[in-house]
């Protein structure tokens, strides 16, 4: 691996979301690393951190693995948040390893970034949505005691025509 890619569609796949939460998995970062993947477990599961910090940072999980020639087998793995990743691969050196610490962070920020903007554009399509509710529901009000008014007097105004009208032909045969 000497060359890094660190263009957006990089960084793109080397994280995703998931329940809400940026993570990046053991798989990306031993591929990007290029480090083997059973070194890269043995790293997680060696780290001198809390076991609290390791149950909150590092989700281990169960993956169907390319074995070549079609075959496929299960293989541990771990699901590793944004602080999991900063206190695993910090340990990680060498000039590969510091290309990759800062194209990891910027993809890091770059899917927070998403998900803020995400976030914003829900919002603010939520509250026009919101504001337009109000305003057809007051127009519907309206509408609605406008009918209401019509209903009541639209007889009225009816009889009063009629009479009108018998008044008027009463006129014309008594003249």
């Amino acid at each position: 691996m000497s060359e890094i890619d660190l263009d957006e569609a990089s960084l793109r796949d080397l994280v995703m979301v998931n329940d809400g939460q940026v993570v990046t998995t053991s798989l990306k970062v031993a591929e990007r690393f290029g480090k083997r993947h059973d070194n890269v477990i043995k790293a997680i599961r060696g780290l001198d951190c809390s076991p609290e910090f390791h149950a909150l940072n590092f989700e281990e999980m169960i993956v169907d693995v390319d074995i070549g020639k079609g075959a496929r087998r299960k293989s541990p793995a771990f699901r590793i948040t944004r602080d999991g990743f900063s206190f695993l691969c910090m340990g990680f050196t060498g000039k590969e390893a510091a290309k990759w610490k800062e194209a990891y962070i910027r993809a890091f920020n770059w899917m927070a970034e998403q998900l803020f903007k995400r976030s914003m554009d829900f919002n603010a399509l939520r509250n026009e949505l919101m504001a337009e509710y109000r305003q057809e529901k007051g127009i519907a009000s309206l509408a609605g005691k406008t009918l209401r008014r019509w209903q009541v007097k639209a007889p009225v105004i009816e009889q009063k025509i009629i009479e009108v009208e018998r008044e008027g032909q009463l006129q014309l045969f008594h003249a």
